[in-house]
C-alpha cells in the first residue's frame, strides 16, 4: 500500500530540480499512505514519486519508484496483486529476473512483458503510474472496481498525478467548485464514478477499470474492464440448471479462495468484524487459514440498541480468536469528524466513516497493518432490502397501478410527493421531476442502468431482469463511496484494507446467478447466508441487518449552531441563502441527514476551498460544542 505522486512536463524550459521539489511536496501531503519509505526519481520530462507502506518484502528491495533492469520501465504503485507469486514464476520462465519479493516488481515486469493485457491476469486491487522511457508514454491504471484511487490534473504545461485529491488541491491555485458535480453529489452523495469529473474543476479521477495514457501532450482514457461485459447467458443457464447444493458449494469455495489470497502479507493481518453476517463470514474463513488473525470492532458506547459488540464477541468466541473493541462516543465522533472529512477529500457520504477511521487507528496501535473487510457483499448478493427488495415490490405495484384510472394514479402520486415535502404545486412538477433528476448527471446513471439491465437481456422475467440490473449497476455506482470510505479511512491510519467479496472471479460467478440465489422468498443474500450457516451460529446468520447505525442526533446536536457556518464556505463561496441555511440548522433533528450533508459540505469547503488549517476547523467545532454545553447549563 502506498501513495503515488508524479508529473509529466510538456515545457522545454522547466528545471528538473523544480520538478523534484514539487513532487516531494506532493508526497508530503499523503505521508499517511506510506510512512515506511519514500522515493523520487527524475526522468527528463517525467518525475515519479512514492510513499510506501511496506506489506510485502519489508526490505529496501521494495523501494519505489521501481525500475526494470534496463531502466526502460519505471513504476509508482499502490495496491496488492495477490497472485503475484504465480505470475512471478511465469515471468521467470519468460526470461525475467527479479531483485525483490514484491508484487510491485511483478506488476512492472508483467506490464513490460504483456502490455495492457497483463491487467486481465491481476487478482487484486491496484492503481499505478508506469512510464515507458523508450516511447515517452506515461500510463495511469486503476483496478476493476476502483478500490484504489488515482487522480490527475492538467495545469501550466504539466499533468500532475496523485493518489489523493488533497495533493492536487494542495499544489493547485484558483481551484473552483464544479457546481454541476456539487448538485450531483447533493442528490446521489457520489461523484467521479461514471464521469471522471470531480467536485473540483480541472481535477479528474481515473475511472474504475480504466487506463489513462499521456503522450505527446495528449491525454486519452480507455476502459479495459466493465462488469456488464462479464454477464454471460450460458453461465447463467448453467447455474439455473445446477442443484442449489452445488451452487452453494462452488460459491463457498470461491469466497474461501478470495479470503485465503488476501491473507498474503509479511505483516500482521486482522479483520473488521461488525458482528453482521458479511464481516463475520470473512472473519471465520480468515481464522480457518490463519490462527494469528485478530478481529476489530467499534462499539457504539452508551446505546445498547445500536451496539453490536455482543454479536462480534459471539463470533470471535466461537472461532477462538482475539476481539479488540473500541468505544465510539459523541465526543470522539465530533473530535475526529473534521479529520475524517480531510482524509476523505470529499464531504462525507457516510457518518460512520469516523468509526472506520477510529478502528483502523486502533488496529495500527495494536500492530495490525492489514485488515480484511466485508465491503461489497450487499451489492453483490442483494443485501439492501430497502433497495432491491423494495424495487421488486415497486415493479409489482406498477403493474397493479397501471390498471387504475389515470386520475386516481395521479392522485396517489401527488399525495406521495406532498407527504415528503415536495413542491407539488409547481408547474408541471410531476412531469419534470424524473427528467430533472436524470438531467443533473447528464443522464449518466440512466445510461448505466440501461446498460446493466440490457446485460441480462436473456432473462425472460422482466422483474428479475430489472433487479439483477440494479445490483449490477451498483457495483460501479452505489459501491463507490463505500470503497472511498474504506481506502481513505484505513490509509489515513496507515493501514491497508482488503476486500475479498470484490475478487473479480467471485464477482463474475455471482453476477451470473439467477435472482432467487440472492433474493429468495423473504431472505436477502440467500446463497451467502446458506454458506455462512456452515461457519457461524444461526443467531448471527439470521439476525436483521443493522448497517452500522450511529445515534446521529445525539452526536450532532452540539454542532447544530449558526456559528459553524458564519462567514464560511456555504455563505461566502457557494452563496447559499443565510435564511435557508438557518432553516436547515433550526430543523436539524427533523431531517438529520440533510443537516449532516450541509455540515460535512461546510467543513470540506473550509478545508479545501477556503484552505483553513485542520487545526482551525477543529477549534471551530470545539467552540460550538462548548457553546452548546453552556447554553444547556443556563
Amino acid at each position: 500500500m502506498c501513495g503515488i505522486a508524479g508529473l509529466v512536463c510538456f515545457k522545454a524550459t522547466c528545471n528538473q530540480e523544480d520538478h523534484v521539489s514539487l513532487v516531494r511536496k506532493m508526497c508530503g501531503f499523503q505521508l499517511h499512505r506510506g510512512p515506511d519509505d519514500d522515493g523520487i526519481v527524475s526522468l527528463g520530462n517525467v518525475c515519479l514519486g512514492s510513499v510506501r507502506l511496506s506489506i510485502i518484502d519489508l526490505t529496501e528491495a521494495g523501494h519505489m519508484p521501481m525500475a526494470s533492469e534496463n531502466e526502460r520501465w519505471w513504476i509508482s504503485y499502490n495496491g496488492e496483486v495477490y497472485n503475484f507469486k504465480d505470475l512471478r514464476e511465469e515471468l521467470i520462465r519468460c526470461g525475467h529476473t527479479f531483485r525483490s519479493r514484491t508484487d510491485t516488481e511483478v506488476v512492472l515486469h508483467a506490464y513490460a512483458e504483456w502490455g495492457e493485457k497483463c491487467l486481465d491476469r491481476f487478482v487484486g486491487m491496484f492503481a499505478f503510474a508506469i512510464y515507458d522511457r523508450q516511447t515517452d508514454t506515461a500510463t495511469l491504471v486503476r483496478d476493476r472496481f476502483g478500490i484504489k484511487p488515482l487522480y490527475y490534473m492538467s495545469r501550466d504545461g504539466h499533468v500532475l498525478v496523485a493518489s489523493e485529491m488533497k495533493v492536487l488541491i494542495g499544489i493547485g491555485s484558483c481551484l473552483r467548485v464544479n457546481r454541476q458535480r456539487l448538485i450531483e453529489w447533493s442528490l446521489y452523495r457520489n461523484v467521479d464514478v461514471l464521469s471522471p469529473e470531480t467536485l473540483l474543476e480541472d481535477i479528474y479521477s481515473v475511472l474504475p477499470g480504466h487506463l489513462v495514457t499521456i503522450k505527446e501532450q495528449k491525454i486519452t482514457s480507455r476502459c479495459y474492464y466493465s462488469p456488464p461485459s462479464r454477464v454471460d447467458g450460458d453461465t447463467y443457464a448453467r447455474f439455473a440448471r445446477e442443484r442449489p447444493e452445488t451452487v452453494i458449494a462452488e460459491t463457498d469455495m470461491a469466497i474461501q479462495h478470495a479470503v485465503k489470497d488476501r491473507l498474503v502479507s509479511d505483516v500482521p493481518v486482522g479483520t473488521l468484524c461488525s458482528g453482521g453476517v458479511d464481516s463475520s463470514l470473512i472473519t471465520a474463513m480468515a481464522a480457518r487459514y490463519s490462527r494469528q488473525v485478530s478481529a476489530f470492532h467499534v462499539s457504539v458506547s452508551g446505546y445498547p440498541a445500536l451496539d453490536e459488540r455482543s454479536y462480534a464477541e459471539k463470533v470471535t468466541n466461537q472461532l477462538g480468536i482475539k476481539l479488540i473493541s473500541c468505544p465510539l462516543t459523541g465526543d470522539v465522533f465530533r473530535r475526529e469528524l473534521p479529520r475524517a472529512i480531510y482524509l476523505s477529500d470529499l464531504p462525507l457520504t457516510h457518518p460512520n466513516s469516523v468509526a472506520f477511521l477510529l478502528i483502523c487507528q486502533v488496529a495500527r496501535e495494536n500492530g495490525v497493518i492489514v485488515l480484511l473487510s466485508g465491503e461489497g457483499a450487499d451489492e453483490l448478493f442483494g443485501g439492501y432490502a430497502w433497495r432491491y427488495r423494495r424495487y421488486r415490490s415497486i415493479l409489482r405495484a406498477r403493474r397493479f397501478l397501471s390498471l387504475l384510472p389515470r386520475k386516481l394514479r395521479k392522485g396517489i402520486e401527488v399525495a406521495g410527493y406532498a407527504c415528503n415535502g415536495m413542491p407539488t404545486t409547481s408547474f408541471l412538477f410531476d412531469q419534470l421531476l424524473s427528467h430533472t433528476v436524470s438531467f443533473i448527471d447528464n443522464y449518466a446513471r440512466e445510461e448505466w442502468s440501461m446498460r446493466s439491465v440490457a446485460a441480462y437481456g436473456f432473462v425472460a422475467n422482466s422483474s428479475h431482469r430489472a433487479v439483477l440490473g440494479a445490483m449490477l449497476a451498483d457495483l460501479a455506482d452505489f459501491l463507490t463511496p463505500l470503497l472511498r470510505r474504506l481506502d481513505r479511512m484505513s490509509m489515513g491510519a496507515s493501514t491497508e484494507c482488503r476486500v475479498p467479496y470484490l475478487d473479480h472471479r467471485l464477482v463474475h460467478r455471482v453476477i451470473n446467478l439467477p435472482l432467487d440465489y440472492r433474493l429468495n422468498g423473504r431472505t436477502d443474500k440467500w446463497v451467502l447466508k446458506q454458506i455462512a450457516s456452515r461457519y457461524l451460529g444461526a443467531d448471527i446468520v439470521k439476525r436483521k441487518k443493522a448497517g452500522f447505525p450511529l445515534p446521529l442526533e445525539d452526536y450532532l446536536a452540539p454542532l447544530a449552531r449558526n456559528e459553524i457556518f458564519n462567514n464560511g464556505f456555504c455563505h461566502q463561496v457557494l452563496g447559499l441563502s443565510s435564511a435557508g441555511v438557518q432553516k436547515v440548522i433550526a430543523s436539524w433533528n427533523e431531517n438529520i441527514q440533510a443537516f449532516f450533508n450541509l455540515l460535512s459540505l461546510e467543513i470540506w469547503g473550509r478545508l479545501f476551498i477556503m484552505r483553513e488549517p485542520l487545526e482551525r476547523v477543529n477549534d471551530l467545532v470545539s467552540r460550538a460544542e462548548r457553546a452548546h454545553m453552556q447554553s444547556r447549563n443556563l
